[in-house]
């Protein structure tokens, strides 16, 4: 995907893959995988396939999913590396409020105070867990965040 080889792709893969790949925000198969895949392709997932279908039968459904190169991602960031970095936080303790996941990645370079404010300033509630954010949303703390690691940094208050 990354490589930029095709510019459309369609598969046949487990059902519950393809779920997550095409998955919408504020539902339960959304996750890192499919905002990566969603950031470079616009995914549709066409139809299943039933185990009948083979021979022998698996113990899994299939799904067929096309996916068409984007022209340009879903939302502008001027950090894209650190926006991911923020999706992986996001999703890397699913239980975890998205505060917490923040702190996970950030240790203790970054108050959780400083970390919750940037959420709020994003326009999010502090408890919000990242299943929950939209591509634009994930971009406006990508923002926030890369301000307040500015700021923090200026200040010498963290070694990155």
């Amino acid at each position: 995907i990354e490589a930029g080889c095709f510019e459309h792709i369609t598969v046949m893969i487990q059902r519950e893959v393809a779920k997550r790949i095409c998955a919408a925000p504020n539902t339960a198969d959304y996750g890192a995988f499919g905002i990566f895949v969603q950031w470079y392709m616009d995914t549709e997932l066409l139809f299943d396939v039933p185990p009948s279908c083979f021979l022998p039968a698996p113990k899994v459904v299939s799904s067929v999913i096309r996916m068409d190169v984007r022209g340009k991602p879903p939302v502008d960031v001027a950090d894209p590396k650190l926006f991911f970095q923020v999706v992986r936080a996001a999703f890397g303790q699913r239980r975890k409020t998205l505060l917490n996941g923040l702190v996970t990645l950030m240790g203790k370079n970054v108050s959780k105070d400083a970390l919750r404010q940037a959420i709020v300033d994003s326009g999010l509630p502090e408890s919000v867990r990242g299943e929950r954010l939209s591509f634009e949303e994930f971009a406006r703390l990508t923002e926030k965040l890369k301000k307040l690691f500015k700021l923090l940094k200026k200040q010498r208050m963290i070694p990155f």
